[in-house]
């Protein structure tokens, strides 16, 4: 799925944001999305409580704040974590990319429920312990990276799992030890991802993501 949105970039509005910039702020109401299309962005979820947590980092190549293109209020809040460019789709610019060329709508849509899934995902993991969460973040790194090695600081992950740095650092010391995880740097890799994967359990029902999105085949409604 990543940059298989690049070729309708030239439909779009090109804007350049600072590193702390917000691009959208959960509960705004808009009528777009956006492409990032260079930087790194940081996906945050305000709780109940009123806690803000990171939910998730989007690198470039990726989709954001599907859920705009329909009117409804957008789910998350999404700032910029470095410089970023991005290009900004309109409702009426979306239509006309779909009826020019239909393929568009699969991408946008299978995008759109990935990141509804992972929501869901993500509010089901936030009341767990923190070891269970971050195994869950480890695997959707993994995931992303394309089964790679992958990046991140100690300070992300504590805000990741609303945690100190220093409980983030003894959980990593003894995955090293339990040969799970090795790291060089702030670069990580998942040496035994099924015991990884046991460390949480993922109960998502599928018909939650639906509840948060009104779709139907070919477009929104």
């Amino acid at each position: 799925m990543r940059y298989e949105w690049d070729p309708y970039l030239i439909y779009s509005t090109k804007k350049n944001l600072a590193k702390g910039d917000v691009i959208f702020s959960q509960g705004e109401t808009n009528s777009g999305f956006y492409y990032l299309a260079k930087g790194k962005v940081n996906i945050q979820l305000l709780s109940e409580d009123g806690k803000e947590r990171i939910i998730d980092y989007l690198t470039e190549g990726f989709l954001l704040g599907e859920q705009g293109i329909s009117g409804q209020p957008y789910l998350t809040t999404s700032v910029c974590d470095l410089d970023s460019v991005l290009y900004y789709f309109s409702t009426e610019t979306f239509n006309h990319i779909c009826v020019k060329h239909p393929e568009a709508n699969r991408i946008f849509m299978y995008s759109l429920i990935s990141k509804i899934r992972l929501l869901v995902d993500r509010i089901k993991m936030i009341n767990k312990p923190h070891e269970q969460q971050m195994a869950h973040y480890f695997v959707q790194l993994h995931k992303k990276n394309n089964k790679s090695p992958f990046s991140i600081t100690q300070i992300s992950l504590a805000k990741y799992i609303g945690t100190s740095r220093v409980t983030v650092y003894k959980i990593m010391q003894k995955w090293i030890e339990d040969k799970l995880i090795s790291r060089k740097g702030q670069t990580i890799h998942i040496v035994d991802l099924d015991k990884m994967k046991a460390l949480y359990k993922n109960d998502i029902r599928e018909i939650s993501v639906l509840n948060l999105v009104h779709i139907k085949e070919g477009g929104f409604y």
